[in-house]
């Protein structure tokens, strides 16, 4: 604003400078008419100038200084004579010391020459006639300093700078009263609204109706909007939140449960065998006339029977979903578990079950039924964690593998003939026990690996899978602060490595 003002004033002064050159050009030639036809008038047809009349003259208060020669004649060196009258009719006194007398004869004779006006920065000269028309001399003149509108433009000029500061001021507290003010309010409560303060809210002033006003209002009502729906929102996420993971742990107790299901079968068997020699067992120790070496036999039977069926039942025992605590454990007791759990299941498939464990740069190959397998196996590092939920997710990979292997061989994807598990025990660089599970069954596509440890995933028929296994695999191994990586290829089997730290602190399973 000021500097359109300031270009509006400046564009004024030119034109007042220029419309004031024009007139002061037209005033001096006014000017020069008159005193022409002054000295015409006072200087006869004989050439004869009458000085008295030409000082009298009322016209002389316009002039700034006059010069009247009589026929001023030029000289070889460049100087100028003059023969006749040679008048200064305003005085000499006034006259700077450097007064170029010699320019204003020169002009006077060239004003005589061409018998016209004669005018430059330094003055004026204009001919004098007589009554007979000749050339009787001329005179020099400057006009007096004439008051033009440019000249009080620039008069006006600190006026109108003081008048324009005050104009601005008032102009800018008004403006920051009424725009900037209500503008800036508007960024910071926008600027907190992306924040994600969505309570923020601009300020509204003496309810004004106008524009900026109305942007206001508008904002304000979508602050207001936007803050509703984030609540209902976050109401809406949070109950699908409580209901999804109220489903999970659902599901995931039901997968517990299904996996313990399945190995029913196994369980039953591994009971049965047994009870059926103790009731034999049990008939023959009834006789009377029983042989003493054979009742010790069938007492000794009898004991071995309940051995084993409770090693069996102790087994799925340790299993069994509980509260966990993190307690120092070596890992052939929940594999060991795990193992006894699907022997029965994986003899009834014809699965073999190989081991290997690597210690001290040298690796063993052991049948995992074998009792010194587990012997190797609990001379690893021991751990930090929890038994129960350990052999579950050892338990979950066992048993995928072994239905991994029964679907593919039913679905013809590989021969009937195929089928193993391996399972490699060895400890990693970083202090960590590494445990491998591989087997040789038809494996998975890359798009179905990238999903495989997704929660409700599964690529099993309707009720026969939950897609929780691998999903709490890896639950069970981030609490105890391992990592789990699995890798597949399709039609060439499954591999899933589990990394457990060796001795970590105690404390609640998270």
């Amino acid at each position: 604003m000021i500097a359109a003002n300031l270009l509006t004033f400046a564009v004024l002064a030119v034109i007042n400078e220029r419309a004031a050159g024009s007139d002061r050009q037209l005033i001096e030639y006014d000017y020069s008419l008159q005193l022409s036809d002054h000295l015409d008038a006072v200087v006869d047809g004989l050439g004869r100038l009458r000085p008295a009349e030409v000082m009298s003259w009322n016209g002389w208060r316009y002039f700034e200084d006059v010069i009247v020669a009589q026929a001023p004649e030029a000289m070889e060196d460049g100087s100028f004579e003059v023969a006749g009258v040679y008048l200064n009719p305003l005085g000499r006194a006034h006259r700077p010391e450097d007064f170029q007398e010699g320019e204003a004869l020169r002009m006077m004779a060239l004003a005589i020459e061409r018998r016209e006006l004669v005018r430059n920065s330094f003055g004026a000269a204009a001919p004098m006639l007589t009554t007979g028309g000749t050339a009787w001399g001329a005179a020099w003149f400057r006009g007096a300093p004439i008051e033009f509108a440019a000249s009080r433009t620039r008069q006006i000029l600190p006026a109108f700078l003081v008048a324009l500061a005050g104009v601005t001021l008032v102009t800018l507290i008004l403006l920051r009263r009424t725009v900037l003010d209500p503008v800036a309010g508007l960024a910071r409560a926008a600027g907190r609204l992306e924040a994600g303060d969505l309570a923020a809210r601009a300020r509204t002033r003496d309810h004004r109706e106008d524009e900026l006003g109305a942007l206001v209002h508008t904002f304000n009502s979508m602050a207001a909007r936007l803050e509703r729906y984030n609540r209902d929102l976050e109401g809406a996420v949070q109950e699908a939140t409580d209901r999804v993971r109220s489903a999970e742990a659902a599901a995931m107790t039901q997968r517990r449960l299904a996996a313990t299901g399945e190995l029913a079968a196994g369980i039953a068997h591994e009971l049965n065998n047994p009870l059926g020699g103790l009731a034999n067992a049990v008939e023959a120790l009834k006789r009377d006339d029983l042989p003493e070496d054979r009742r010790r036999e069938y007492l000794q039977l009898v004991s071995g029977g309940l051995q084993r069926m409770g090693e069996t039942v102790g087994r799925l025992l340790r299993l069994s979903p509980r509260e966990a605590t993190l307690e120092e454990l070596r890992v052939d007791r929940p594999l060991g578990d795990a193992l006894g759990l699907i022997r029965h299941r994986a003899e009834r498939l014809q699965v073999g079950l190989e081991l290997s464990v690597e210690s001290q740069g040298r690796t063993e190959r052991l049948d995992p039924f074998q009792p010194n397998a587990m012997e190797r196996v609990a001379a690893l590092p021991a751990l930090r964690g929890a038994s129960n939920e350990l052999g579950q997710a050892f338990l979950n990979l066992l048993v995928n593998s072994l239905d991994s292997i029964e679907a593919g061989r039913e679905s013809g994807r590989i021969p009937a003939s195929r089928g193993r598990i391996a399972l490699e025990l060895r400890v990693t660089r970083d202090e960590s026990i590494e445990l491998v599970f591989e087997d040789d069954g038809p494996g998975v596509t890359p798009e179905v690996l990238e999903r495989a440890a997704d929660p409700f995933f599964t690529t099993k028929e309707q009720g026969k899978g939950t897609g929780l296994g691998l999903a709490m695999v890896h639950n069970v191994v981030a609490a105890h602060d391992g990592r789990v990586m699995v890798s597949s290829v399709d039609g060439a089997g499954f591999r899933v490595a589990i990394e457990l730290p060796v001795q970590r602190g105690g404390g609640a399973v998270r």
